[in-house]
């Protein structure tokens, strides 16, 4: 499985580069682990990347008059597609905060400190598996809409368990 960066989303169409996100998402897991931190960043980094693209797509059929009709009639979807990304990005960058949390090497000592690191475990997985479901309902705008003319958000994509950090006894 390759490693993403933004400019190879660039010779993709929009619903290839949210697929090939997905799947570098998925392959690359954010853990508890501290290279995880990297991880993470650069997944911010690759939505980012595809949020800027939507919305400029989105802009250039909508405001410039050399945009063909195929342009103009994807400026909803692509604008219904840039909203989502933009959650997908928001909910990896509040990611940060507890990855930074669990990545730290030294053992909880107290009991507020293991209660601490249950709630960053949960904080990390409630935005990933928020900002993969996002991601689904951008692909979804840009490749089904639903006859009402509204995109089905799609069902979330199965959140991978962090390993955990040591062995439970």
């Amino acid at each position: 499985m390759p490693t993403y960066e933004p400019a190879d989303l660039d010779e993709m169409t929009l619903a290839e580069g949210i697929n090939a996100v997905l799947a570098d998402l998925r392959h690359h897991p954010v853990t508890a682990l501290p290279h995880s931190v990297f991880t993470l960043m650069r997944h911010v980094d690759l939505l980012c990347h595809l949020t800027s693209r939507a919305t400029g797509d989105a802009q250039f059929g909508h405001a410039h008059d050399h945009a063909d009709a195929a342009d103009r009639a994807q400026v909803e979807p692509l604008s219904r597609a840039a909203a989502h990304l933009g959650r997908a990005t928001a909910h990896y960058t509040q990611a940060l905060a507890p990855a930074l949390a669990l990545s730290k090497t030294a053992a909880p000592s107290t009991l507020q400190a293991q209660l601490d690191l249950i709630d960053a475990r949960s904080q990390l997985t409630k935005h990933v598996h928020e900002a993969l479901r996002a991601l689904s309902d951008a692909r979804t705008c840009l490749t089904g809409p639903h006859p009402s003319g509204q995109a089905v958000p799609a069902v979330p994509p199965p959140v991978p368990t962090p390993p955990s950090s040591r062995a439970r006894h």
